[in-house]
């Protein structure tokens, strides 16, 4: 069986387009890729190539033969990624979160659950974290959503509420309950990394100029300086954490009040039944 290099090559060949284009790219000399490429025609049993005086071109067998060349090259990269996510599988654990306070809460039962293992740790949006499970990018994820597919299994393990924080000097701290409308088109002091919500905000009020910080420490110290509003949770208030001198109003969008989901491959769920065991819908609460 012929070796991947001799595809790769042909591959390359055809992408280049001249012997010496692909001897270079390949930084070897055009005789040595010649007899690579003669090799493969005996190996094979068939003409790849059109050989005339100083021009070698693919034949119609061997442009399908690159086309094929190509596909196999793929096939193999992935293959090797695979076989590369499996390994650290089982050494590392990764984990895609998709906010702030499900990381803060989860991380530690997370980390005393597989004590033993690398555990790594992400946050973003979680619209692709379903094709990061089934690729094994992740092996766990904590979603604002459940997926709708039998491929995956999951539990709820919170909620959270979103709030605006503003001081009593604002005009909407009167306000019982605020909306979004509310904030469109204000300034608004917002963290930068936290997760699903950043979209939401984005597309809720597409008019508010948001005042981006990405270290927490000087976001808090703004915060305490600037009469900007910002958002705050229910699981920061209920335990007493809220901004200091700020009114915390609720915001009646559905949007603002969202359920979490410990997720997982359905094919591996034995695998993290301890920690699908530790949790509850009132875990993040």
């Amino acid at each position: 069986m012929l070796e991947l290099k001799y595809y790769e090559q042909l591959a390359l060949f055809a992408s280049c387009g001249t012997l010496s284009a692909a001897a270079e790219a390949l930084h070897t000399s055009q005789p040595a890729l010649s007899r690579s490429m003669k090799q493969m025609e005996e190996e094979l049993g068939v003409t790849l190539f059109v050989r005339s005086k100083n021009k070698l071109e693919l034949s119609p067998t061997g442009q399908k033969a690159a086309e094929y060349a190509d596909q196999l090259i793929r096939f193999a990269t992935d293959t090797q990624e695979r076989i590369r996510a499996y390994d650290r599988s089982l050494h590392t654990l990764s984990v895609g979160f998709c906010a702030p306070i499900p990381q803060n809460v989860m991380t530690p039962i997370i980390s005393t659950t597989f004590s033993g293992m690398t555990i790594s740790f992400d946050m973003c949006d979680d619209t692709p974290f379903p094709e990061r499970l089934l690729n094994g990018q992740y092996q766990l994820a904590v979603m604002h959503y459940a997926p709708k597919d039998d491929r995956f299994y999951c539990k709820k393990c919170g909620h959270e509420d979103l709030f605006v924080a503003v001081y009593p000097q604002h005009p909407l701290a009167e306000k019982k309950v605020l909306s979004f409308t509310d904030l469109d088109g204000l300034s608004v002091l917002l963290l930068h990394d936290i997760g699903f919500w950043m979209n939401m905000h984005q597309f809720r009020t597409p008019q508010t100029r948001y005042l981006h910080q990405h270290d927490r420490a000087t976001f808090n110290d703004i915060a305490i300086h600037s009469p900007y509003p910002i958002f705050t949770s229910s699981y920061s208030l209920s335990r007493g954490q809220g901004p200091d001198g700020r009114v915390a109003i609720p915001i009646e969008d559905q949007e603002a009040h969202t359920d979490f989901y410990l997720v997982c491959l359905a094919s591996e769920k034995q695998k993290y039944n301890d920690l699908f065991a530790r949790v509850n819908e009132r875990t993040i609460l």
